[in-house]
């Protein structure tokens, strides 16, 4: 009877041994929920190292029961719009003591842009969207419970390069080479890092398909910024450059520029580009010859000529000669006359020869020659033919 009674009493202390064990999980478990469902994530701050964005996000937990929640670990994934990882972080293991109410702690995530597939980065660095921040906390009361939550929200996120222009062009210079021009490149930084790189730019004639110049801008805009300037580039002349004095052209290319920050090509775009060029001479015109006598054997012969200097940029420099050709011998020619023609201006001079009386009624041709930096143009005309 004793020996009956003592296993029920056994019995009686197992089974409130157990729901008491059980009572004390549920508490516990109670506790940690409530501590871990507390979490919240406040703004996040922005800062940049090199070719490295940490995005820092404050979190805060609270634990309003009569416990200690130990081995809490957050742990952090930001993506993309469409879902894609750019990043994720884990904190280290703390604990939020009981009646703590708002225990803040940090969660910085870190963005290697050189991990970025390029694509992706240049939708980054160039659109406004919204980030998705998905932050998960457990906690554990070793070794009775472990308990998690998960929350999630958009972050807008602004762009680095946010609406890049090009502006005109402008012809700035020239050598027996190269035109050397600039154009004017705009953005604005609304992002909270800085933009410190180079814009490059890439000619390639639209024709040929052959590279025909180059250029670069240093850029360093602040955060919260508006960047402007000018991109200098230098398009290669066509071999036979003496063509640019009389005629007026288009130089014709698909230009690429593309965004350099911290060596790392985070943005690129093409598109179609156009210089216009007049010609430093442009409309010429002869006028009316005369003709007087000089001696028994020769006569004056005298070319009134004149051009306007098409170009913006090229004062054309150089001087003029006449010539006359019959049968392929020259048989009279002038003294070389200076031209002088600033951007715009027009030009007018007189071009004079002795030529032989008896040559006056041949046939020939009247041989006018511009010699200039552009090299040599000549224009021919046909007398008494």
């Amino acid at each position: 009877m004793r020996l009956s009674k003592g296993i029920d009493l056994l019995n009686a202390l197992i089974v409130v041994t157990v729901i008491a064990a059980f009572t004390v999980a549920f508490i516990l478990a109670i506790n940690a929920f409530g501590a871990v469902s507390s979490l919240r994530v406040g703004e996040p701050s922005v800062n940049s190292s090199g070719s490295v964005v940490e995005i820092s996000f404050p979190i805060s937990l609270s634990n309003s029961g009569p416990f200690a929640v130990s081995d809490i670990r957050v742990s952090a994934e930001l993506r993309d719009f469409d879902g894609s990882l750019i990043a994720s972080a884990s904190s280290q293991p703390f604990s939020v003591p009981a009646g703590a109410r708002g225990e803040q702690h940090y969660l910085p995530i870190r963005v290697a842009l050189s991990e970025i597939p390029q694509e992706r980065l240049s939708a980054l660095f160039s659109n406004a969207r919204n980030l998705t921040l998905g932050a998960t906390a457990g906690a554990a009361l070793a070794p009775f419970v472990s308990v998690s939550v998960h929350l999630s929200g958009d972050i807008p996120w602004n762009p680095p390069v946010k609406d890049f222009e090009l502006g005109d062009p402008v012809l700035l210079g020239y050598n027996s080479t190269h035109i050397v021009a600039s154009i004017p490149v705009r953005f604005e930084n609304s992002a909270d890092i800085a933009v410190e790189g180079t814009v490059n730019a890439l000619f390639v004639d639209a024709d040929t398909g052959s590279e025909i110049g180059s250029g670069y801008l240093e850029v360093d805009a602040p955060p919260r910024s508006e960047f402007a300037g000018e991109l200098q580039f230098a398009l290669r002349l066509p071999e036979n450059a003496s063509a640019l004095m009389l005629e007026e052209r288009t130089f014709r290319c698909n230009a690429t520029f593309g965004f350099r920050v911290f060596g790392i090509q985070v943005y690129s775009v093409t598109s179609p580009f156009e210089l216009a060029w007049g010609p430093p001479v442009g409309s010429p015109y002869l006028g009316s010859p005369s003709v007087a006598p000089y001696n028994s054997t020769h006569s004056m012969f005298r070319l009134p000529f004149g051009f306007t200097n098409a170009n913006e940029l090229v004062t054309l420099d150089g001087s003029a000669r006449l010539g006359l050709e019959i049968g392929g011998s020259l048989v009279a020619e002038s003294a070389p006359v200076g031209v002088h023609a600033p951007p715009g201006s027009a030009f007018s001079g007189e071009l004079t020869m002795l030529v032989p009386n008896w040559a006056l009624s041949a046939p020939g041709t009247l041989i006018i020659t511009l010699e200039t930096q552009f090299g040599i143009a000549s224009v021919e005309v046909p007398v008494n033919g």
